[in-house]
């Protein structure tokens, strides 16, 4: 068994729930997130507020998928990286070996 975990811009939440059904995960849980994002160059006083970071709305998918699922599904989501580069979806698979 593994657990898919996908995140990717709040804006591209309804591409990658259309990603799992078609892959037809069965349940997965969904919540949003705040990201945050350092900023490169920013002026060396600061902003006017004091932060050096701006907040990012995402969205996070969990998923406990059999290996082939959650493999094929992984594939998926990274040609669909590869084809529209502003998708967004990082998505990584952790092995689970235990559970109840």
């Amino acid at each position: 068994m593994k657990l898919l975990i996908a995140i990717t811009v709040a804006e591209f939440r309804d591409r990658l729930q259309e990603h799992f059904s078609e892959h037809q995960v069965p349940y997965y849980n969904e919540f949003e997130m705040k990201g945050m994002r350092k900023l490169q160059n920013q002026h060396r006083l600061g902003n006017w507020f004091g932060k050096g970071s701006i907040g990012i709305n995402n969205i996070a998918f969990l998923a406990f998928l059999d290996d082939t699922q959650a493999d094929s599904l992984l594939e998926k989501l990274l040609r669909c990286k590869a084809e529209v580069p502003q998708c967004n979806i990082n998505a990584y698979i952790v092995d689970v070996d235990k559970g109840i």
